[in-house]
């Protein structure tokens, strides 16, 4: 089969696991799809009070800073999620096809994709409706990307774990807390000390999220921390990649 050939079937089987998982995970929820846009609205809700009546944060522009924040922390968190416990949903095809088993990782990343992009466009409409069609916006794609990328690596670490450590899934719940506080969804990073801000932006996310923050927000560019970034994302991404490449083949054992 030739390279062309290869990579539409595996785009095919990306795309048919990817429309089933998202029918399957709001076939049997009480407002179907709009749950996807629910969830960061109420999110945002609860956050916007408590930041701004119950304890005060002064960051220009706090709403379209939370809801972004909200919504691209949303999308780690899910497509984390969703990779997780990917194998495991479908162990008996693993044990029956042989196919690319990090496909199945892409296509859950994949519908995790349509609804950040579909929120996305809210936050859209939003900033040029507050604050105008923003100077850096054809470089937004960038962090977008970067997002991406760096969530489908972590899910590649998750899936090849948890499909050896089912307690994975506690551990998990626990962490995504702390990765929260520890990424500048709901504060602003230059408010800290400055050791402090050492440390938060370790964190690839911090810097995925500041630089999404900066095109949409405040049309400030560093090439330097857009450089650092952009390596992170990726060096993420190829590491979960190749840890998952080493054991995708043992799968339908451990599953």
């Amino acid at each position: 089969m030739t390279s062309s050939g290869r990579f539409r079937k595996s785009f095919d089987i990306v795309r048919e696991f990817a429309v089933a998982d998202f029918r399957l995970r709001y076939h049997d929820s009480l407002l179907g799809y709009l749950w996807f846009l629910l969830s960061p609205a109420l999110m945002f809700g609860v956050y916007y009070f408590v930041f701004t009546s119950v304890i005060y944060i002064k960051i220009p522009d706090f709403a379209l800073y939370l809801i972004l924040g909200i919504v691209c922390y949303n999308f780690f968190q899910d497509c984390t999620y969703s990779a997780m416990y990917s194998l495991a949903a479908k162990a008996h095809i693993i044990k029956k096809i042989y196919f690319p088993r990090y496909l199945i990782i892409v296509a859950s990343s994949a519908t995790a994709v349509f609804s950040l992009l579909v929120n996305l466009v809210i936050v859209l409409i939003a900033v040029f409706v507050a604050r105008g069609v923003p100077h850096l916006l054809w470089l937004v794609p960038i962090p977008i990307l970067c997002l991406m990328f760096f969530s489908t690596g972590v899910g590649f670490i998750l899936a090849a774990l948890y499909a050896r450590f089912r307690d994975l899934s506690q551990i998990w719940g626990v962490l995504v807390v702390a990765i929260f506080w520890l990424t500048p969804v709901v504060y602003d990073v230059s408010s800290l000390p400055e050791s402090t801000q050492i440390t938060v932006f370790l964190n690839p996310l911090s810097r995925i999220f500041m630089l999404m923050r900066h095109y949409l927000l405040y049309e400030f560019f560093d090439m330097q921390f857009l450089v650092i970034t952009v390596v992170s994302a990726f060096f993420t991404f190829m590491i979960g990649l190749i840890v998952f490449l080493r054991i995708q083949d043992q799968l339908a054992e451990q599953l």
